[in-house]
């Protein structure tokens, strides 16, 4: 029994992440990038250390993904008021796009998702996920 969760949490998630990434490549972004324009457009003016840390990604290959998004002309660098050796990012106009296009394409998954449950099993199956999640953050 104790192996069928893991099987069936692995399988799902590998679902989940074939369909995000042939999503993402009609909008041209990796689907591993999202959450990159996504706490972007929340925090504007974040550094890529705070990126980093919210993210939990390597500074390096942060700096690779920005660098990336910059030439593509989603990202901006700005250079921060605070501190003269960080930058501030933040989302161009077409980068808003995406993270709203993202935000829309979450909210269509999670529409999916909540049409095959009643609410009841809906709340007790995100109410499960907290403690899966909680068990291995801790």
């Amino acid at each position: 029994m104790k192996k069928d969760l893991g099987k069936k949490i692995t399988y799902l998630n590998d679902l989940l992440i074939a369909d995000q990434h042939k999503w993402g490549q009609t909008i041209g972004i990796s689907s591993k990038d999202y959450n990159i324009f996504l706490t972007i457009a929340e925090n504007p003016g974040c550094t890529q250390l705070f990126l980093a840390k919210k993210r939990r990604v390597e500074r390096s290959l942060l700096t690779r993904i920005i660098n990336k998004y910059s030439k593509m002309g989603y990202i901006v660098r700005q250079e921060n008021e605070h501190n003269k050796s960080a930058y501030s990012l933040y989302l161009t106009d077409q980068g808003q796009l995406i993270a709203q296009k993202i935000r829309q394409r979450i909210t269509e998954l999670n529409h999916d998702l909540f049409e095959a449950y009643t609410e009841t099993q809906y709340k007790t199956l995100l109410d499960l996920l907290d403690i899966a999640i909680k068990q291995v953050e801790d």
